[in-house]
């Protein structure tokens, strides 16, 4: 969020430096030949360019730092509140040039409306100019003033109270912004997740073969389906069923090779799992573990005419260049019921 802030603040504040520094290097063409009313001299004037010509490039810089998002961003900032704070300080003590006073108190200002939530670059920035208004003073007056101290210490009071109301604003943006990406998420898994088993749902299975089909990534499928299913809802009830699919859902889960690997409910009492870059002898060992995590597991299935435990059918394909992902579905739904036919408990490829 830090980062973000920056890109978005950054530029603004170069620009404000870059203006200012710009202004005073045009001093002479927009003040009406400045340097000859308060007596520069040629060499204070050109020091004075090149310090403004530095605070350019530093803030340009910086510009390239956030945009790339480098280290260094502290130094440069730094580097630019010394420049200012000594051009400030002889600006005021030396020159008593008008606008040194307003210039000192915009840059401090503009650092803290765009750096308040980056401390470190804020104290770096700002910190050599809010000490270098006392110190312009005291040449100035050649002491302490004490008129002048009090509207300091209101400015400051001000800058550091302006700085909690601003930091509390981003605070509570930052809260806003987690709790909305939080909800995003929440919003996310439930239009992708299957709300009973907790595996993908239709959608999401769907969405994950196009995508491996566009991207010419390999998969084989193992279509499953919860043997006699119908009779174990009308022996044990339908919330009985419905436990019983989250179940075997758990045993699916715990058989999958790594995370890539995706179990989804197809429909009904209907499981695909898809398996990337696994060739139909890997899916015919993954297809055995899914039958040891059952019987394991000993779901009770006394309607059952295959088993006393909850068994499973499954199909096996895998996908050739050139299928679409409806084809190879299509290929194991097709094994599924010959594994089926053939006696059930058992896969087919």
């Amino acid at each position: 969020m830090v980062t973000r802030g920056l890109i978005i603040s950054i530029p603004w504040l170069a620009l404000v430096n870059i203006t200012f520094a710009l202004l005073v290097l045009l001093r002479n063409w927009l003040f009406s030949d400045i340097d000859r009313l308060y007596e520069v001299g040629t060499a204070r004037a050109a020091t004075i360019d090149l310090l403004m010509l530095t605070v350019i490039v530093l803030f340009s810089l910086s510009l390239l730092l956030v945009w790339r998002k480098k280290r260094g961003l502290s130094l440069l900032l730094l580097l630019a509140g010394l420049i200012w704070s000594f051009c400030s300080v002889w600006f005021i003590a030396h020159l008593q040039l008008p606008f040194a006073w307003p210039l000192c108190t915009t840059l401090l200002m503009t650092s803290l409306a765009a750096l308040y939530f980056y401390p470190v670059g804020l104290v770096c920035y700002a910190l050599p100019l809010w000490i270098a208004m006392p110190v312009a003073s005291v040449m100035l007056n050649q002491g302490v003033s004490l008129r002048f101290l009090v509207v300091w210490l209101i400015f400051t009071g001000i800058l550091v109270y302006g700085r909690f109301i601003l930091l509390r604003w981003f605070d509570e943006a930052w809260l806003r912004h987690q709790q909305n990406q939080a909800l995003i998420a929440r919003l996310d898994a439930l239009a992708h997740q299957d709300p009973l088993t907790g595996t993908a749902n239709r959608r999401a299975m769907e969405a994950v073969l196009e995508n491996a089909v566009e991207q010419d990534k390999g998969f084989a499928l193992i279509m499953l389906d919860v043997d006699q299913f119908k009779r174990y809802n009308d022996f044990y009830g339908h919330q009985a069923g419905d436990e019983c699919l989250a179940a075997v859902a758990l045993a699916l889960k715990k058989v999958v090779r790594s995370p890539d690997d995706v179990v989804s409910r197809y429909g009904g009492e209907e499981f695909l799992l898809i398996l990337f870059d696994a060739t139909e002898k890997v899916a015919e060992r993954v297809a055995a573990r899914i039958q040891e995590s059952l019987r394991a597991a000993a779901i009770p299935h006394a309607a059952s005419t295959v088993s006393d435990s909850v068994t499973v059918s499954m199909g096996i394909a895998s996908m050739t260049v050139g299928q679409t992902a409806s084809e190879v579905i299509a290929q194991a739904d097709a094994a599924l019921y010959r594994a089926k036919n053939a006696g059930r408990n058992r896969w087919s490829c």
